[in-house]
């Protein structure tokens, strides 16, 4: 017996190569990471002006929210807005171990 590996048919070569195309126009449509300064890990204050900006028309904010907008990372997120939070522009509305919450100051 033997025989080997089936071999594809023609549409199933074509609905492969579409998707194939269409993964690589997503892939150039992503956001740019935040920028980080040096070393430290800290974001800068242009880039926190920008991250004000985002966070404003939200309605709730938590750091998988804020990592998936920007392209961040969790732990980075979350330090993010422990920064935003000590400025007054963010509100902790539940806080337990796992997952902050946060609403925009204003909204409250």
């Amino acid at each position: 017996m033997g025989g080997g590996k089936k071999r594809p048919t023609v549409s199933a070569l074509e609905k492969r190569m579409k998707k194939e195309a269409e993964g690589k126009k997503e892939e150039g449509g992503k956001k740019p990471q935040m920028k980080l300064s040096g070393t430290t890990g800290e974001l800068t204050e242009v880039s926190l002006e920008a991250v004000i900006k985002d966070i404003k028309g939200l309605k709730y904010v938590t750091p998988y929210v804020l990592a998936s907008r920007l392209g961040l990372k969790l732990s980075r997120a979350k330090r993010v807005l422990r920064e935003l939070e000590s400025r007054g522009v963010l509100v902790t509305v539940d806080k337990n171990s796992r997952v902050p919450i946060y609403v925009p100051a204003g909204k409250r």
